[in-house]
């Protein structure tokens, strides 16, 4: 029987994937879910997992990231929802050795998410060759990697069962319970992919979710890994060299309205859309790792 790594990053879109594969492909694949916990996350979201794990029986292996020292590559260790981290402990370590990541260096979901996973299958579970199921719909087609033969990716909502997120969202209102977030907020607190849009909202509604990147471009700007183009700017987060006091200052000046929650939408309003505010960089409701 083939393996099969279930990438469960959260989400309902992804959550959805998960129990579909495990009612449907169990006669085909041994499979295995896991999680991977950046300590960025919110609240809200970890309480996602536990109850998937409760009531739809994931059974899921909630794992961290752990950084180690020269040129050796991240590896992992297994918490639960009441050891995992909460204050951006894993996400910190990372910046410690990889410098603070931005669009031009975007190593967070690499080393918080991708090698954690994949240290996780290797050394406890001692898989090789095994498959990776993804959480991507067919409304997000462009999101899939052109690679994904060679790298034994599979996309059951893209390819198997096409759905789409009014399809999602339709399972979801009917479950008796589902992931407190509005879709713009997503799972990482204040994702540097996302739009300034949902940036300046996150901060009006929750200004604490600002606090480890303030922190942390104070700490670690000035640091530059080795291979980094040589600068004498702090290294900051967000687009254009914005640091996030600068998204809050931006916040605090401009009037906006707030995103539209598209798990309560089917339709996003064009009229509503405004380049300089809602293009964003990739940031969809939850963050895959491959």
């Amino acid at each position: 029987m083939k393996n099969l790594l279930l990438s469960f990053s959260g989400g309902e879109t992804s959550a959805y994937m998960t129990q579909w594969c495990l009612a449907n492909m169990k006669d085909e694949y041994n499979m295995v879910v896991v999680f991977a916990n950046t300590g960025e996350e919110r609240e809200e979201t970890l309480e996602f997992v536990r109850k998937c794990d409760e009531i739809l029986d994931f059974n899921t292996v909630w794992v961290e990231a752990v950084v180690q020292e020269g040129r050796a590559g991240t590896k992992h260790k297994v918490v639960d929802f009441e050891t995992a981290s909460r204050n951006g402990e894993p996400f910190e370590k990372v910046i410690q050795k990889y410098g603070i990541p931005n669009q031009a260096y975007p190593h967070c979901t690499r080393e918080l998410k991708k090698r954690p996973i994949q240290s996780y299958v290797k050394n406890d579970l001692g898989w090789k060759g095994y498959y990776t199921a993804i959480g991507i719909r067919i409304d997000e087609v462009d999101r899939i990697n052109d690679e994904k033969e060679k790298n034994r990716y599979i996309y059951p909502l893209a390819e198997t069962i096409p759905t789409n997120r009014q399809k999602i969202n339709k399972y979801w209102s009917d479950m008796p319970f589902r992931l407190e977030l509005k879709s713009y907020e997503g799972n990482c607190k204040a994702c540097w992919k996302k739009s300034n849009r949902k940036l300046y909202t996150i901060y009006k509604n929750d200004p604490s979710s600002f606090d480890n990147m303030i922190r942390w471009e104070k700490e670690y700007g000035k640091y530059i890994k080795e291979g980094r183009a040589d600068t004498d700017k702090t290294i900051t987060f967000f687009r254009y060299g914005r640091s996030a006091l600068d998204i809050i200052k931006e916040a605090e000046e401009i009037e906006v309205r707030e995103p539209i929650d598209e798990s309560m939408h089917t339709e996003y309003q064009s009229s509503f859309f405004d380049e300089d505010l809602d293009v964003g960089f990739g940031c969809n409701d939850s963050c895959e790792p491959f």
